[in-house]
């Protein structure tokens, strides 16, 4: 096979680099070091500039695909240059690295299905950076937060709490994802629980005021308010309501302020468990209940003596 001999030129190339080294092939190797820096610089540069100018009609996601393609692709031209320079066989090198490539492949197969998945996840673009997703693991753990970086092993994630997780793109592609933010508005369900003797019209009433009264909250769509269910000791209820996708952390937490001072106006109760207490006799003692057991005996006896 012609690849058999691809370490063989490997090493010869390599010896016959270091082996042969004087004035004039130091100084090539030099000239190599300083292009792979120039690229690295020019690449950069010319990255940086590409998204100054362009960039503003891309989203994030497209820009840092842009970014770091043309980084990576005008650096590598310089890579391949320096090693010309330096005197290496770049057909020698690549048939390596296919080698190389394939061997990796097989002996890291968790890293080669996460690099596919992250080429599915980039061509499928169903979240970008900067969006809000939130992820459930096959554990019941549920992970949300915005969108920093999508790589080609990994998604990396900034949660509310200021908290940097790495998900694997493998993870991503089996399980359900859920984008938050890739629509403007939101909607905000709110599960209320009321007792048996509400009126379920009255209640209906005064939250569709609560919501029309906040002005956060959108009037197209409008908010609905339906029966859902009916518990052991309540009737519940799903109160829901839209707002815009950046106000939605601030309308889900007024909203409950809201609904709890319209329902003390209105005199609406809620359910709440409640703790009765039931007064019994204290039970006798052995002796107690043998003395009450054989009372009418004695009495017998004292009458017959």
């Amino acid at each position: 096979m012609p690849n058999s001999n691809i370490p063989k030129d490997v090493a010869g190339s390599l010896t016959s680099v270091f082996t042969n080294i004087n004035f004039e092939r130091l100084s090539e190797i030099v000239v190599a070091i300083i292009l792979c820096f120039i690229g690295f610089l020019i690449a950069r540069l010319v990255s940086n500039a590409f998204i100054r100018t362009v960039g503003s009609r891309f989203n994030a996601h497209q820009r840092l695909l842009w970014r770091r393609g043309i980084f990576y692709f005008i650096f590598l031209l310089f890579i391949m240059t320096s090693l010309r320079e330096a005197g290496f066989k770049l057909s020698v090198f690549l048939g390596a690295a296919g080698i190389l490539t394939v061997a990796l492949g097989f002996a890291s197969q968790t890293s080669a299905s996460n690099l596919i998945s992250g080429l599915f996840l980039i061509g499928e673009g169903s979240f970008e950076v900067g969006d809000t997703i939130q992820i459930t693991l096959i554990r019941g753990q549920t992970i949300e937060g915005e969108v920093i970086s999508i790589d080609l092993l990994s998604v990396k994630l900034l949660t509310l709490d200021n908290v940097y997780i790495r998900l694997p793109n493998e993870q991503l592609i089996r399980t359900p994802v859920m984008n938050l933010s890739k629509y403007p508005i939101r909607r905000i369900p709110i599960t209320l629980a009321i007792n048996f003797h509400e009126d379920i019209i009255k209640v209906r009433h005064v939250l569709l005021e609560v919501a029309a009264k906040y002005p956060l909250v959108m009037d197209d769509p409008k908010a609905t308010v339906t029966v859902t269910a009916f518990r052991e000791s309540s009737i519940e209820l799903l109160f829901a309501v839209w707002c815009r996708q950046e106000n939605s952390l601030k309308v889900r937490d007024e909203m409950q302020e809201r609904i709890r001072n319209g329902f003390l106006e209105n005199q609406i109760e809620i359910p709440v468990p409640k703790m009765g207490l039931i007064d019994r006799p204290l039970p006798l003692e052995n002796d107690e209940v043998d003395q009450y057991a054989n009372q009418k005996e004695l009495k017998k006896e004292q009458k017959e003596s």
